[in-house]
């Protein structure tokens, strides 16, 4: 009939009808661990049926947070980050069903950094956090569990326990290259690695070194490079301070794709062929030059690794503690032909 109009199913309609509290529905609706499967199961089943919708202004009024994901890091214009984009957008496409909003900012220092998370939770902008490039000490962590404040951490800090994480096996990925690498007959392996302020870099000094003593091979201190700037040029001189060495490696693991691409073409610069003069091995996820010139190297699946950090939030909010959450992601090894047997 003209003129009628349907009445919209609101949550205490639905509460109504199912002789539940409107706290018991709201909690099922958002997948809260302290409901029954049964119940949880019968509140879906009648939200179905009335097409219920929630309204996301009231359920903001209503918690008074702002639902809202920032995603705040500190970078380098001289070494933009490509890796972070593909991260980023696992993120976008684990909130894209739903009301979640998301920020992102990035800074050129860490100060400002720091000074903006704090801006985010004064204003109430941004009720929970992902960030990344964590630190063996790293002050973001102590500051958002100070404010009660829900995070996802890429990576993790070296002592601190009780907080959420996604990262990398970062030992078992040195691991999987240096046993190819040992298999191989090398003996002689350089590690260009990020810096160890990174965590991700401290727990691959450390795989690397426990995996040369393990196979009774003396750590040589000068195999071992690292440095704080991600640049291509980086990678370039330190494989050559590698390759100049009276004794050079016959082996490099590049811990960085830009590094990576850096230590390729000083190679071609000293006119070795990769995969018979020397091998080369190292990490790539984003460049598709890299992907394409049959390189041994390991990635992991950023994207899917973003929306896996919007999934723990999720669940933090939903009652489970940080710890029951976290996750550790196993790296993927793709062989190549930039390392092979060693040449006597």
């Amino acid at each position: 009939m003209f003129g009628k109009t349907n009445k919209k199913t609101n949550i205490k309609d639905l509460a109504k009808k199912l002789n539940l509290s409107v706290s018991s529905v709201s909690r099922a609706l958002n997948g809260h661990k302290n409901i029954s499967e049964k119940t949880r199961e019968k509140i879906l089943k009648l939200a179905k049926k009335y097409n219920y919708v929630p309204d996301p202004s009231a359920r903001r009024l209503a918690s008074k947070k702002s639902d809202t994901i920032a995603f705040i890091a500190t970078t380098t214009p001289k070494a933009p980050d490509f890796v972070l984009l593909e991260f980023l957008t696992g993120i976008s496409m684990g909130i894209k069903d739903s009301n979640t909003e998301f920020i992102v900012k990035l800074t050129l220092s860490e100060k400002d950094e720091i000074n903006y998370y704090e801006k985010l939770m004064r204003t109430n902008q941004a009720d929970k956090f992902v960030f990344y490039k964590t630190k063996k000490n790293d002050p973001r962590i102590a500051m958002l569990k100070k404010n009660n404040i829900n995070f996802v951490s890429w990576g993790r800090a070296k002592n601190e326990k009780g907080y959420a994480w996604i990262d990398m096996d970062n030992h078992k990925s040195i691991e999987l290259l240096m046993h190819r690498l040992l298999t191989f007959g090398h003996k002689k392996i350089a590690l260009i690695n990020v810096h160890q302020s990174f965590n991700y870099g401290y727990q691959r000094k450390i795989a690397y070194e426990k995996m040369l003593k393990k196979n009774n091979i003396v750590v040589n201190k000068d195999y071992y490079q690292e440095s704080l700037t991600a640049t291509a040029a980086n990678g370039i001189s330190l494989t050559k301070l590698l390759l100049d060495l009276n004794n050079p490696p016959t082996a490099i693991i590049c811990s960085l794709d830009k590094f990576f691409i850096g230590c390729l073409q000083e190679c071609k610069n000293q006119n070795l062929v990769v995969g018979k003069n020397i091998s080369v091995v190292g990490y790539n996820d984003y460049d598709y030059y890299l992907s394409s010139q049959n390189l041994t190297y390991i990635s992991h699946p950023l994207a899917q690794m973003g929306t896996d950090s919007v999934n723990i939030l999720k669940k933090i909010e939903n009652g489970y503690h940080p710890d029951e959450v976290s996750k550790l992601i196993e790296p993927i090894l793709h062989e190549g032909k930039s390392d092979g047997p060693l040449k006597n």
